[in-house]
């Protein structure tokens, strides 16, 4: 069955709950992993932080594995780089002032480049696993008849 254009896109109502919660949690444990360490930027001009893609990837792979929503694998990149830059904006320039911070943070260039990657790569990883759970149906049926 090929699902509606609306329920591909926003899901149900539950779903798109759901991926909005991974979302958020995703991107505080992002912000967390590199105000720890956990997660490192080895430095030069960064654009697309790799731990950062990483996360993200995973995040939208697994909701087109689930079959929910294009949202919520556009929410989930974009959450974990509004994490990145949480920390880049707190603890990278914690010299200036809140403004200037906050201002940074909320940089339209930046939320722009971050909501370009989030949707481009967040389309790739949920076709990813949308056929990675096609695949699985596919090879589960086979195996059970």
């Amino acid at each position: 069955m090929v699902p509606s254009t609306r329920d591909l896109l926003l899901g149900s109502r539950f779903e798109r709950r759901l991926d909005l919660l991974a979302a958020a949690v995703a991107g505080v444990l992002t912000f967390a992993f590199y105000a720890a360490g956990v997660f490192t930027v080895e430095g030069g001009i960064i654009v697309l932080p790799g731990d950062a893609t990483l996360v993200g990837l995973l995040l939208a792979a697994s909701v087109g594995y689930r079959r929910s929503s294009l949202l919520g694998a556009w929410l989930g990149p974009f959450a974990v780089y509004m994490g990145f830059n949480a920390d880049w904006a707190f603890f990278g320039l914690s010299a200036r002032p809140l403004a200037a911070r906050l201002a940074f943070l909320f940089d339209p260039t930046g939320l722009v480049v971050y909501g370009v990657a989030a949707v481009l790569l967040g389309s790739l990883a949920y076709a990813a696993g949308a056929g990675l759970a096609w695949a699985a149906g596919r090879i589960g049926g086979a195996v059970e008849s």
